[in-house]
């Protein structure tokens, strides 16, 4: 919290500073998996548009431009919005400006950029356009210690991309963030988004996407069950909390992704290696099982029983009863019912894992009554 409260202060300074509009948005209020430590000292820009993004904050921007194949891009801009102090000398045209423990040093007109005291030459004179001062995009890494990345894809992405950030901060180049930025310079109304997929609102309608470009509705469609059925995402449960969507990240990490979609809050639930078969709710806890399809790591140090619980804004998860038991289904694949009350949850279950012999496990069948909360051995054998 005092982090956000130190960067919310820091770019009302900044647009105080500059006299440009504040704008509510955060990245990290469309983004689940980006921090505002993420964040922290990045700067995004388009030359499309005159939007940018200052530590995840979105402001209105003095706008890069491109002259003669070249990026050129606005240096007071950029240097104020990293903290840097900026002198311009109307008298002889030069350009000062402390950042850190480094002197920045150019002239209009000129094509050197002395850094401390060592120069170098720009491939373009530093120039005046609209009032505001542009140099190379090439330089900024250097006289800032940032990186910086160009992207464009004219043929799938109408906004070039200018991403200037620490070295070593690479999460804004991870997952889908970047594609989260294209939506939103594309004027998109992002619902909610993750690595995994985006929710987006047009017309009054959810849209959503695993690839974050082609949209299809995003409301409950009730399961048809089929005889041979092998969806493994893009389905929906109905309880008593509300709606529960299952999507798979197939062309990805292939994880099973839960999430509970209340009209347009939508919070993701748990990830899982196996599919979710089953999900119910009870009070205010998330119920679900897993069937081991394809095996999953370490299976010996949980089950297939799960209860996830929301508390600070976000839900987690963890498994319920013995390690190493299989519950809900036995070992033909029949499917067991899995009632909960305030006593547990009863289902059928076994020893699925360890190294048992075949009339050890059967030794072990049988209905369990489960705890809700807790796991190891917080589980009875009802019934053999």
């Amino acid at each position: 919290m005092k982090v956000k409260v130190i960067l919310t202060l820091f770019t009302f300074t900044l647009f105080l500073a500059f006299g440009y509009t504040a704008h509510a948005e955060n990245i990290h209020d469309y983004y689940e998996d980006v921090t505002e430590n993420d964040l922290k000292n990045s700067m995004v820009l388009s030359p499309e548009s005159s939007m940018a993004f200052i530590n995840g904050q979105k402001v209105s921007a003095v706008q890069p431009i491109v002259k003669d194949g070249r990026t050129l891009v606005p240096l007071r801009f950029i240097s104020e919005g990293f903290g840097a102090k900026v002198d311009f000398n109307t008298k002889n045209q030069s350009i000062t400006i402390k950042y850190a423990n480094k002197t920045i040093f150019s002239k209009i007109g000129k094509k050197n950029i002395s850094i401390n005291g060592k120069s170098s030459e720009m491939d373009v004179a530093a120039s005046i356009y609209n009032n505001s001062t542009y140099i190379p995009l090439r330089y900024i890494g250097e006289a800032f210690n940032k990186k910086v990345v160009y992207l464009k894809n004219a043929a799938i992405q109408p906004y070039s991309l200018i991403i200037i950030r620490d070295v070593n901060a690479t999460a804004i180049e991870n997952l889908n963030l970047i594609k989260v930025y294209e939506l939103l310079y594309q004027g998109k109304s992002i619902v909610y988004s993750d690595r995994f997929m985006v929710v987006i609102k047009e017309n009054g309608q959810l849209l959503f996407s695993n690839d974050f470009y082609t949209f299809e509705p995003f409301v409950y469609q009730e399961l048809i069950e089929d005889k041979n059925p092998v969806r493994q995402g893009d389905i929906w449960f109905n309880t008593d909390m509300g709606h529960f969507y299952l999507n798979y990240a197939w062309n990805t990490t292939q994880e099973y992704i839960l999430y509970r979609v209340d009209g347009e809050v939508i919070t993701r639930v748990a990830i899982e290696k196996a599919p979710i078969k089953a999900v119910k709710t009870y009070l205010n806890d998330v119920y679900y099982l897993t069937r081991y399809e394809r095996g999953i790591p370490d299976p010996h140090e949980t089950s297939n029983l799960k209860s996830a619980t929301f508390n600070n804004g976000q839900w987690s998860s963890d498994y319920l009863g013995k390690p190493g038991f299989y519950y809900g289904f036995d070992t033909e694949g029949k499917v067991h019912d899995w009632p909960i009350n305030v006593n547990g949850i009863s289902t059928f279950g076994y020893q699925r894992f360890g190294d048992p012999s075949s009339d050890d496990r059967k030794k072990t069948f049988g209905h369990y009554r489960i705890e809700l909360k807790g796991h190891n051995h917080n589980h009875e054998l009802v019934t053999p």
